[in-house]
């Protein structure tokens, strides 16, 4: 090892006993012009989780392809704690070192069932692994992470959740000593959250090198004893996470003050508007009875646990999920929603939760994304109109400052914020005036998520309806001016947000306390 080299290592380890399993030291890596990497040294120890914190586009995803092998570094060295100095090839040699992710966009065969997914290219001794021993295996692991799904089931018919709880089992049955978990917990109830550091700690404790990817404060102080921060591709800070607070971090990720964007509330004079959305004891096949309203210029939050009804009364609004029982009305006037070309007609938008899966085409350009709901305003006698198109986009790129502003790339090349803004982009093109939002910040950094919630807000004061569904209560309480509670597929209480809104309480109400319905 270089003398440089030997520098950066002692520069990338921070205190403490334990040895290094895996080092990243002066790694380097450029795609074209875009320097995505600037000589970042990583340390990771046995026994400790270390959390990754970066905005998107800082690197963070570049450098978890370096260590899994997808990516080759154009420069720097990786040291195995086993192995000494290694290139690692492709992601099966990264499995052989024990090198595990958990990848944010989730990776599994819809078709195949979970004890399936979760040893998919596993062999035994004579080239097969009988199914039964398939399920007993997976069912011993999902045992302490998720006891409660069916190892039997297709994955195409789990939710997100549980999804996301298969994908975490699945890099867990692949054992290892290095596991790194990129945003796990976006689509998990708190009790599966706890589940989930319960496992982390467990592995921790029996000497695991754990990496902890997520924008979430909370969870990087519950779950992490160091942090690196990536900036530019280059690293910020390696430190103990507990010299540090939330606000010093936010602020080193971003390079910029956020304090008074985060910390804005909800409108200080609740909306008078109109009336843009009525439920009229709505129901469907997973909700029931739901009546709430939401007016012009108004944020309406939508709380509640996963399965709760949230996403449901979303989906129905929507023309997705058909109505059984029950009224929409739309600007005053009933309305007839039998599928979501309905709903868009009505001037009705929904920006769904799984935005890489539901959302977006990733490899169509951000123009053709832009289009995809706008046909007929961009077609005459079926020739696409591809000025008005471009020019169209162009104007939102820069009002909304989509980054990059290239709109011939493929959408999926964005960071999760910029990608969100394409949507709502495509949606405003539409004129629509009721914008139903579920998890909007579902995987964007701090930085991109208090650009969100400023371009919620402006929404509203234009005049829109919004509802938004968030897992997140700070969330929920920082943009909403009435909160609806929900559970077991009813509301459970609607109230206006003031001063006695706390998490407790809306956990309380969550819970199904004390209920309380005012419109």
């Amino acid at each position: 090892m270089s003398a440089s080299q030997q520098s950066a290592a002692a520069e990338a380890r921070h205190t403490g006993t334990a040895a290094p399993l895996l080092q990243l030291l002066n790694i380097e890596k450029r795609y074209g012009l875009n320097h995505v990497l600037k000589g970042v040294n990583l340390t990771l120890e046995g026994g400790s989780v270390h959390g990754l914190l970066g905005e998107n586009g800082a690197g963070k995803s570049t450098l978890m392809k370096v260590v899994f092998g997808l990516v080759q570094p154009d420069s720097g060295t990786i040291e195995h704690g086993r192995h000494g100095m290694v290139r690692i090839v492709d992601p099966r040699h990264a499995l052989s070192l024990g090198i595990g992710l958990v990848s944010q966009e989730l990776n599994l065969v819809p078709q195949l069932d979970v004890a399936q997914n979760m040893f998919l290219g596993a062999t035994g001794a004579l080239g097969l692994i009988p199914r039964a021993e398939l399920r007993q295996r997976a069912a011993r692991i999902l045992s302490e992470l998720a006891p409660h799904i069916d190892v039997t089931a297709q994955v195409d018919r789990l939710g997100m959740a549980d999804r996301q709880l298969v994908e975490i089992a699945r890099t867990l049955a692949k054992g290892g000593e290095i596991i790194a978990f990129d945003e796990p917990t976006s689509s998990l109830t708190p009790n599966e959250r706890d589940n989930l550091f319960a496992v982390i700690r467990s592995l921790k404790a029996a000497g695991k090198a754990i990496i902890y990817i997520s924008h979430r404060m909370d969870e990087i102080r519950a779950i992490c004893d160091t942090i690196t921060i990536l900036r530019d591709g280059k690293v910020i800070l390696c430190d103990q996470v507990a010299r540090h607070d939330d606000q010093a971090i936010n602020e080193m990720i971003t390079g910029r003050q956020l304090g008074a964007v985060m910390r804005q509330g909800h409108n200080a004079v609740s909306a008078t508007g109109p009336v843009m959305l009525e439920l009229k004891h709505v129901s469907t096949k997973r909700i029931a009875d739901i009546s709430l309203s939401v007016r012009a210029g108004e944020i309406l939050g939508l709380a509640g646990l996963v399965g709760s009804g949230r996403s449901a009364t979303l989906r129905a609004i929507f023309g997705i999920d058909p109505v059984t029982r029950g009224e929409i009305h739309v600007g005053g006037a009933p309305a007839r929603i039998g599928n979501s070309n309905d709903a868009i007609e009505c001037g009705i938008a929904y920006i769904p939760e799984d935005r890489r899966g539901k959302a977006i085409i990733p490899m169509m350009s951000i123009e053709g994304n832009f289009g995809l709901a706008n046909q007929k305003r961009f077609s005459l006698f079926g020739f696409t109109k591809a000025a008005e198109r471009k020019a169209a986009i162009r104007n939102y790129v820069k009002e909304m400052g989509i980054k990059p502003g290239d709109i011939r790339l493929p959408l999926g090349n964005l960071s999760g914020g910029n990608q969100q803004k394409v949507v709502i982009a495509r949606w405003l093109q539409t004129q629509a005036r009721v914008l139903l939002f579920d998890e909007p910040t579902r995987g964007i950094d701090v930085g991109a998520k208090a650009e969100m919630y400023a371009l919620l807000r402006d929404l509203a004061a234009k005049g829109a309806a919004i509802i938004v569904v968030s897992s997140e209560l700070p969330e929920v309480l920082l943009l909403s001016d009435r909160i609806a509670t929900m559970n077991k597929g009813r509301v459970f209480s609607i109230e206006a947000n003031g001063e006695g809104m706390t998490e407790e309480y809306l956990l309380g109400k969550m819970a199904g306390e004390t209920q309380n319905v005012q419109e």
